[in-house]
């Protein structure tokens, strides 16, 4: 699918409807994965998204949780814990529409992803887990882009590369699509021209048995 066919998409015009009204919210939910990736590297929609990803410290969980509810998303699923009862990867379904939830956890003024379980296989195993690594202080601090007209708050360019690539380091979701793939050279290319893959993947560290 080309860029003018993605854009008058039937879901792909759904979830730019989505957009803008989160755009709308006080504050507006951070924004990562694809339509980040697309906002910030293009302007524009350029391909097919399942889903519209939200990026949040655990603290305003409650917050997105209403926010997400005013958007007419109420029922939450948990595919990932940062601890027994500590979600860190939510999603939820409203109609044709999808939004997942990634909750980062905050220890000494910075901000984790921490994968202790995921309630999914991978490859007809269980999926990898049991570590964290610390993502970027500017992971919420970059400015807005627009993308198709619409102001979208978008996890820092550094957060979106560290948090694809420090996941598919370990195979978690297993491994990267192409058109993923593609985001993360153009990622490094357009934003870290000279730093290379293995200085932009964070180092993951093991979790500690509970």
């Amino acid at each position: 699918m080309n860029v003018t066919s993605a854009t008058t998409d039937p879901q792909t015009a759904q979830q730019l409807d989505l957009l803008r009204r989160m755009s709308e919210l006080d504050p507006p939910p951070c924004v990562w994965g694809g339509y980040a990736e697309d906002a910030l590297l293009a302007g524009t929609v350029t391909r097919p998204h399942l889903d519209v990803d939200w990026l949040l410290p655990r603290r305003e969980l409650d917050l997105r949780l209403e926010q997400a509810r005013e958007l007419g998303f109420t029922n939450f699923e948990s595919w990932g814990e940062a601890a027994p009862g500590e979600p860190f990867y939510l999603s939820a379904r409203n109609g044709e529409l999808s939004i997942d939830l990634g909750i980062g956890e905050e220890a000494d003024g910075h901000l984790l992803v921490r994968v202790w379980k995921l309630a999914f296989e991978v490859d007809g195993a269980e999926a990898p887990a049991g570590y964290q690594f610390t993502l970027p202080d500017d992971t919420f601090t970059h400015p807005p882009a627009l993308l198709d007209g619409i102001t979208v708050h978008v996890a820092s360019p550094l957060a979106l590369y560290q948090i694809r690539a420090g996941i598919a380091a370990r195979g978690s979701f297993g491994p990267l699509s192409p058109s993923q793939q593609t985001s993360l050279e153009k990622l490094r290319e357009t934003f870290f021209p000279h730093r290379t893959e293995a200085q932009l993947t964070p180092r993951a560290e093991p979790l500690k048995p509970l």
